[in-house]
């Protein structure tokens, strides 16, 4: 039978009907499994991209709208309850066990990267981002722009016979206690979030937002969020087991400069583990730990190991093994109940 155009998601919602969500046709085809019908379409937000069934609603993801509409699954003529969520691209979801909370995975959230810009030619004017920090006297670096990236050096050396360098912006990524570092090490807390956060264009105690997750009581639909996992979220899986949530995804290395020091190394294919009862405490494993990323070029029975662009995430009803589908490696392989290889 014909449904919307681009369909990407199906579930059931009881034993018969199903529910297909249509990605560019913003809709969702309802079927009659049994008789291969269509019974309803219903019109949604831009992009839907899942749905996810509990406490007699359905919560469907509408990924370029950033919203999620709340079905009553009753009666759904009624007009959708929605709810706007401070995350980027809310995609793939889950419910838990019980169906109090549904959890959407941020398919294009944060690592705690941001730009500080520099790119400016002071003689012509060129407009960039506010005041170009990386060029002023209170950087790190005094202003040498570009900036150091291995102590007062570069790496790899510079060519003299080379005419000097652009200047160029720089990423800074914010440690876990807190201040912005750039891949040299050197903080330039001061000049993002601190007394000279206007150098940047930002104020003083600027917060950058990392929603990796999108957490929504079924109830009372209260918002909440948990941070610190990937920075591209593809699916999300819960172990009913163990009242654990799962995301797979990739965590990009972009504050490394040069490609040099990036050939071979560009993102990580990672596991968020959220438990229920501590969510602000995640666990984060690597996909790949047979990997030391301390060399570009590896064996090959190495690469055949390896997991590229982790797309699906599924457990047994033991919750004793996880199973991760990987777009980019065409393969698939197999967790542990601790989430481990």
């Amino acid at each position: 039978m014909k449904v919307g155009v681009d369909p990407v998601s199906v579930r059931f919602k009881d034993n018969n009907e199903l529910w297909v969500v249509n990605h560019i046709s913003d809709s969702i085809t309802l079927v009659d499994f049994e008789n291969k019908r269509v019974l309803n379409t219903l019109q949604t937000k831009d992009e839907p991209f899942d749905v996810g069934f509990a406490n007699d609603k359905a919560f469907v993801s509408c990924s370029q709208a950033n919203q999620i509409l709340v079905y009553d699954i009753n009666n759904i003529t009624v007009e959708p309850a929605i709810l706007d969520v401070m995350a980027e691209d809310p995609r793939a979801m889950t419910v838990n066990n019980d169906g109090t909370k549904v959890y959407i995975a941020s398919f294009e959230s944060g690592n705690k990267t941001t730009i500080l810009a520099g790119g400016i030619d002071e003689t012509t004017g060129t407009l960039t981002f506010p005041n170009n920090p990386v060029n002023r006297a209170p950087s790190p670096y005094q202003g040498q722009n570009p900036p150091p990236n291995s102590g007062n050096g570069f790496l790899p050396t510079l060519n003299p016979d080379l005419p000097t360098p652009p200047k160029v912006s720089l990423i800074v990524k914010q440690s876990n206690d807190g201040r912005w570092l750039d891949d040299n090490g050197e903080d330039w807390t001061h000049m993002v979030s601190g007394s000279q956060a206007d150098l940047s264009g930002r104020i003083p105690g600027w917060k950058l937002l990392d929603h990796d997750i999108t957490v929504i009581d079924t109830t009372t639909h209260e918002v909440s969020y948990v941070s610190g996992l990937m920075n591209i979220g593809m699916a999300i899986g819960f172990n009913t087991a163990k009242n654990q949530v799962t995301l797979v995804g990739t965590n990009s290395i972009n504050e490394i400069r040069y490609e040099p020091i990036l050939n071979g190394i560009f993102v990580r294919a990672q596991l968020g583990i959220v438990n229920e009862s501590d969510i602000d405490n995640p666990i984060v494993e690597d996909l790949n730990p047979h990997l030391n990323y301390l060399t570009s070029a590896i064996d090959q029975n190495l690469r055949n190991q390896s997991i590229g662009d982790p797309r699906g995430i599924i457990w047994d009803d033991s919750g004793t093994r996880g199973y991760v589908a990987g777009m980019g490696s065409n393969n698939v392989i197999v967790l542990d109940e601790n989430g481990d290889r």
